[in-house]
């Protein structure tokens, strides 16, 4: 039996494989960080973080506990939690999943550094943290947190199996810091979906896995509206337009000739970009949402008139081995002269 008819058979087996991947236990107790570069973007990911927690939603790639409270603490001038109540209030954080939630503003002359000793001890003699409950905290932007304060936080929520989260948006380096926390997320910025303001990447690295890409990440999409902020967490796919647009026609049952056509690729090169992506066909899914993403990914719609023929490919993919070098045809009286040139320098020898 050749290696060619094995590969269907392997395939499959990978993608079980994969799909069993994402069955995870809940979030620990003890430290969690969220790191990465998403500075501009801290809001949008403190709300949809606390709110996932408020649900005890399993959304994100470690799904959440059931919490019994909530305990958000901030801290800074007067002025600046000021505008950081308004802010919380346009957002929706007053809204019924937020219920679970307590919002304390801590006064001072700057925004306090959560792994200094003076407030590392103002953290563990929180009455939450005691009691088992869930604390979050913002390092202030731009300040790295300090290994021994982080030490000090771990031993504490797990003294009292509480869960203590700390968002870092200043630490690039995740490895420097993978094995100081309990829990490590990285959040990065994304180009979001369609009809969505911005978009982030939520990854656990401990998740990662080479079977899987998007194995321990989600995309998630915010837009902000008149009661809120509206939130879409959905598996990620890729990080650009075109690749989850491909994914969503094929869960949609578009062959893949189609697809090719619509993204300028042959159908190999499809299927090469889609071999280890799995899509799903969006809530609400039609020709005005199809057109919509098209616009975005600069794409030309679909001539039904078209050669069927024509598969389109631009040839900005270097993987495309899928055309061979055409070869003009050759006439009977050119192969006939060709021939009798042949004889001639023969016989001349």
């Amino acid at each position: 039996m050749s290696r060619e008819s094995h590969a269907p058979f392997k395939q499959k087996k990978l993608n079980k494989l994969a799909k069993s991947l994402p069955a995870v236990s809940e979030l620990r107790t003890g430290l969690t960080l969220v790191v990465g570069h998403y500075g501009e973007l801290i809001h949008l990911v403190h709300y949809v973080m606390v709110k996932e927690l408020s649900m005890a939603a399993a959304n994100l790639p470690v799904p959440m506990p059931d919490c019994s409270s909530v305990l958000c603490v901030q801290s800074g001038p007067l002025r600046q939690l000021e505008q950081l109540h308004g802010l919380r209030v346009q957002l929706g954080f007053s809204a019924p999943p937020f219920e679970k939630c307590q919002f304390v503003d801590r006064v001072a002359s700057c925004a306090l550094d959560w792994t200094n000793p003076a407030s590392v001890s103002i953290v563990c003699r929180l009455n939450i943290v005691k009691d088992g409950g869930c604390v979050v905290l913002q390092q202030p932007a731009g300040q790295n947190p300090d290994f021994e304060g982080l030490l000090h936080l771990r031993r504490a929520a797990e003294k009292y199996k509480a869960r203590i989260i700390l968002f870092c948006p200043a630490v690039a380096d995740e490895a420097k810091f993978s094995g100081v926390a309990n829990e490590l997320f990285v959040a990065a910025p994304c180009e979001p979906n369609p009809g969505f303001d911005e978009g982030f990447v939520v990854s656990c690295p401990e998740l990662a896995s080479p079977l899987s890409p998007a194995s321990g990440k989600v995309l998630c999409c915010v837009r902000l509206g008149e009661d809120g902020l509206k939130t879409e967490i959905t598996p990620f796919v890729a990080d650009d337009l075109k690749t989850r647009l491909m994914a969503i026609l094929k869960a949609d049952e578009w062959s893949l000739e189609k697809i090719g056509k619509l993204v300028g690729l042959n159908k190999s090169n499809v299927s090469r970009k889609l071999r280890m992506v799995s899509g799903a066909v969006p809530d609400d899914w039609d020709d005005a949402m199809l057109d919509e993403w098209i616009e975005a990914c600069d794409l030309d719609p679909i001539d039904d008139d078209s050669d069927d023929d024509d598969d389109g490919d631009e040839g900005d993919d270097l993987n495309d081995l899928d055309r061979a070098n055409p070869v003009a045809p050759v006439g009977r009286n050119e192969r006939n002269t060709r021939n009798k040139a042949g004889l001639t320098l023969r016989k001349q020898r």
